[in-house]
């Protein structure tokens, strides 16, 4: 296994940015005998991870088991910087929507051996960067064959919540939209519209998971049953654990072994 943390400049961010990297270079002992059709040498699967509020490219790095895993299952992990971002693209012109989409996407398949199939590339994320998980999945629906949302934090326009309120959170979001509420947010903003825009398409494969003490647990179940209504087949897990990285440990290795496991893909 290799850990990289690096940067490149980004022409949709105007300034270089951070990401950390994992690639499982073998999932031998040095004391085996290394087969013929060697498994490192084909491209690899990836993992495009996403980070929450007030988090950075090494979080998941640093709070969960995702290194073991990603040799477990012969994974790339690509953990990027989204800062306080939201993942979407912002009316002063930091177009987070399309660096992680886009930009992202070019550049470390350039960077490192990966698979370009649709099929081999999943996008995930926990609260925020579960938001951008589904955003960006659902609005990349060619390049992300799987989506892993967790504990999601929901922008929809349905929802009539105000970005007013006095909560640093919120008013960033006023910031990002450019409004003061969910109602007039841009489109592809929506997760409920940006669902809706995929139906008649190859749709990712979507799987979402929140705790039971979690306190936006609600949104999470308004989500669930928005997608059973319009016919979205989805896998959606409810266990126990609250918004914290005990849970998002767990839960990640679960949709790995599910995602990767012998009974995966």
């Amino acid at each position: 296994m290799a850990v990289f943390t690096g940067s490149f400049q980004s022409r949709e961010l105007f300034r270089k940015v951070s990401f950390t990297v994992i690639i499982p270079t073998s999932t031998q002992s040095i004391y085996e005998s290394k087969p013929k059709d060697a498994q490192e040498n084909k491209p690899l699967k990836t993992l495009y991870l996403l980070h929450g509020w007030d988090g950075n490219h090494e979080d998941w790095l640093h709070n969960t088991r995702i290194a073991e895993l990603a040799v477990k299952y012969h994974v790339a992990v690509i953990m990027p910087d989204g800062q306080n971002s939201f993942y979407v693209n912002h009316p002063n012109g930091d177009n987070y929507g399309n660096y992680i989409g886009e930009e992202l996407i070019q550049e470390t398949r350039k960077l490192f051996h990966l698979s370009h199939k649709k099929e081999d590339t999943t996008i995930g994320g926990l609260s925020m960067g579960g938001y951008g998980a589904l955003r960006n999945g659902l609005y990349y629906p060619d390049t992300f064959g799987n989506i892993l949302a967790f504990s999601n934090k929901l922008l929809t326009r349905s929802s009539k919540e105000s970005l007013m309120i006095e909560h640093p959170i919120y008013q960033r979001l006023h910031a990002i939209t450019g409004t003061s509420s969910t109602e007039t947010m841009p489109e592809e903003m929506d997760i409920e519209q940006l669902l809706l825009n995929v139906m008649q398409k190859a749709k990712p494969e979507l799987f979402i998971a929140c705790g039971m003490e979690d306190n936006i647990i609600q949104e999470n179940r308004t989500l669930h049953q928005f997608l059973v209504d319009n016919n979205y087949v989805h896998t959606y897990v409810e266990e126990l654990g609250g918004h914290d990285w005990s849970f998002w440990n767990f839960i990640i290795e679960q949709s790995m072994e599910r995602l990767y496991g012998k009974n995966g893909k």
